[in-house]
């Protein structure tokens, strides 16, 4: 006989118990161990179509970067001014918002120790280079420069792109490139 007690599963052997009783009360705790099987298993298989990522009803897994900034106003209106690039969203109480160079975003958030969110400035230097892929590089340093940032490596071509790097106001590399193939 089988029973449950606190989660286990006790089997029994009265006295009077015969092999056939103990093998029946086995096959039962094998047939619930079995895994579940859903109606559209036993249907014949047929081959699911890929959702497409490119409907507005399909979610699409995305990784960007938020820049840890000291002063984010100001840093805000750099990024417009040196990329050209759009604010998408802001936080109501300021100091995050997301931005978009022709639709490639990023965020800005202000720096936040409390956070572990520290700006470049605070940390003596950056651990992450940002890669802007656009159609003229040379034309896009110009404008970041134009706007507040240091020419790092002058654009040239190298290792099969045409790519040259910045160094924003807040501390962040910027390499602004585009592949020659």
């Amino acid at each position: 006989m089988a029973s449950a007690h606190a989660g286990a599963i006790c089997i029994s052997r009265p006295a009077h118990s015969t092999k056939l009783q103990l093998n029946s009360a086995l096959a039962g705790l094998i047939h619930a161990a079995r895994p579940l099987r859903y109606a559209s298993e036993d249907q014949e298989s047929t081959p699911q179509k890929e959702p497409d990522v490119n409907t507005p009803t399909t979610f699409k897994t995305s990784i960007t970067a938020t820049l840890s900034v000291r002063n984010w106003p100001r840093a805000i209106e750099f990024y417009k001014a040196a990329f050209g690039a759009t604010e998408t969203y802001r936080v109501p109480s300021g100091g995050v918002g997301r931005l978009s160079i022709a639709g490639a975003e990023f965020w800005v958030a202000e720096e936040s120790p409390e956070h572990l969110n520290f700006s470049p400035e605070t940390i003596g230097g950056c651990s992450v280079r940002m890669l802007l892929i656009v159609d003229n590089p040379a034309a896009t340093c110009a404008q970041a420069v134009a706007a507040g940032a240091s020419q790092v490596v002058p654009v040239a071509e190298a290792h099969g792109w045409r790519v040259g790097r910045i160094l924003d106001p807040f501390g962040h590399h910027w390499e602004v490139g585009k592949p020659l193939h």
